[in-house]
């Protein structure tokens, strides 16, 4: 075994590639926000962003300035002749598992999870908020049929789906074998949620970034859920092509705990019998709850 990571396998899908990554022009210093799709990116890179511009103001950068480093749709070429002018210290998004992506030690890996229950009706919630939505099965809005697509569908690398169950528990796992290095950080949506100046606090040393305490407070008030969506022109990306029914939406609810009365008890106990399977209780404990391992409320 390989005492640091290695891009074991490609991960492809219409608008995504994971060996642009051998073709990256890394920069010392470098952030790569990690998640699986509806886990916290977009608040991530908007906290990334606030922390590195010191500013309440500062937008996300989220498909600007903070560009996804797989899709497709821009060049490897161009991509890294846009980032080269950036004099910053730089956050990019990924939604790639670690076994995916090439691994800099002096770069640095903020992987964030968040239950799979809570992202899969945020998924649901996405496709219903594009305008033209995108050729997913999990968008099938007749429930039973997206949610045992959702849940049983299985991992692979082509054509990948990473708004499955299994790629969120793979993606979760592959970044938990390394947390043990000095330059990957594993956070959780509930963590977040519950204490957002600590975990802004705990990002901050990640990427070695300080403000005084006034500022700090100021940050993660900007940081806020609430505020996020009232500022969705400046968070959410794809803001100014159409792509959005409402931008606000994109920034739906943020709560946990979206399938409480909306799931049978069968559909309940697939999903028990399924991370039984892949996870120790541990495991399941942290993906699903956090460091408190334990519901909130």
């Amino acid at each position: 075994m390989a005492d640091t990571p290695v891009q074991e396998r490609i991960y492809r899908a219409e608008i995504e590639d994971s060996s642009r990554w051998r073709e990256f022009d890394h920069r010392p210093g470098d952030i790569f926000i990690c998640t699986a799709p509806k886990n916290g990116t977009t608040w991530t890179q908007a906290i990334c962003s606030l922390l590195i511009f010191g500013d309440p103001a500062a937008p996300s950068g989220s498909g600007t300035f903070s560009p996804w480093i797989e899709l497709t749709m821009e060049p490897v070429a161009e991509l890294n002749a846009r980032l080269t002018k950036q004099t910053h210290q730089r956050f990019i998004k990924s939604h790639a598992p670690m076994d995916g992506i090439v691994w800099w030690p002096d770069a640095i890996y903020l992987a964030v999870c968040r239950h799979p229950l809570d992202m899969y009706f945020s998924v649901l919630k996405h496709g219903e908020n594009q305008n033209n939505p995108e050729q997913n099965p999990v968008y099938n809005m007749d429930p039973v049929k997206s949610f045992d697509y959702w849940l049983n569908e299985p991992l692979q690398a082509e054509d990948t789906n990473n708004t499955t169950f299994e790629a969120a528990v793979h993606h979760y796992k592959s970044y938990m074998r390394w947390v043990h290095l000095p330059n990957v950080h594993l956070f959780h949506y509930a963590d977040m949620k519950a204490d957002l100046p600590g975990q802004m606090s705990a990002i901050a040393d990640a990427i070695g970034v300080t403000h005084p305490p006034e500022l700090m407070s100021r940050l993660a008030d900007a940081a806020t859920f609430g505020a996020m969506k009232k500022n969705a022109e400046q968070h959410a990306p794809e803001v100014d092509d159409g792509y959005w029914k409402d931008k606000r939406n994109f920034f739906h609810s943020g709560t946990s705990g979206k399938w409480v009365g909306r799931l049978s008890n069968e559909q309940i106990s697939a999903y028990d019998a399924r991370m039984n399977a892949l996870l120790s209780a541990d495991e399941r404990r942290w993906l699903e709850w956090g460091t408190t391992g334990v519901p909130p409320g």
